[in-house]
């Protein structure tokens, strides 16, 4: 395929290869990424192209293979790397967490709830009617309950 004839293909076909990126990445800065490695790969192998299948099958293919063979990478990498964590160290799990906020009693839960969801002590004692004191007391108790469960 002729240069001509390649960046004609390519930009008649440069939206479909956008959304496919899009689709297969799952969002934009990986889209982008792999649309740039896309194009990149397509214009080293013009001259590979078969012109018994259309270009933009050709490209997409390429595509699809670009993408596999980086998720391959990223969970080989994920595999390799270091736990950050203690291996002997039970996982707690988030549905558990919040049952056990929810065992707490309202004076404590209340409090530690609402700062768990980013309000500010003041925030949270103009809404409780306590003062900021008190409501960083039920805070830190709280927190001691949590680890203690």
């Amino acid at each position: 395929m002729d240069n001509k004839a390649f960046y004609s293909a390519f930009n008649s076909s440069a939206d479909l290869l956008q959304m496919s990126a899009r689709n297969f990445a799952g969002n934009m800065e990986d889209a982008r990424e792999l649309y740039q490695e896309t194009a990149f790969q397509i214009s080293r192998q013009k001259e590979n192209m078969e012109l018994s299948i259309g270009f933009r099958e050709w490209a997409i293919g390429t595509m699809r293979s670009i993408f596999i063979t980086s998720l391959r990478k990223k969970k080989h990498l994920l595999k390799q790397a270091p736990s950050a964590e203690p291996v002997n160290k039970p996982t707690v799990g988030l549905e558990n967490i919040l049952a056990r906020v929810e065992e707490l009693e309202e004076a404590y839960r209340v409090p530690f709830w609402n700062h768990f969801m980013g309000l500010s002590d003041q925030d949270i004692a103009r809404h409780t009617g306590l003062p900021v004191e008190t409501v960083q007391d039920r805070i830190r108790t709280a927190r001691q309950q949590l680890k203690a469960i």
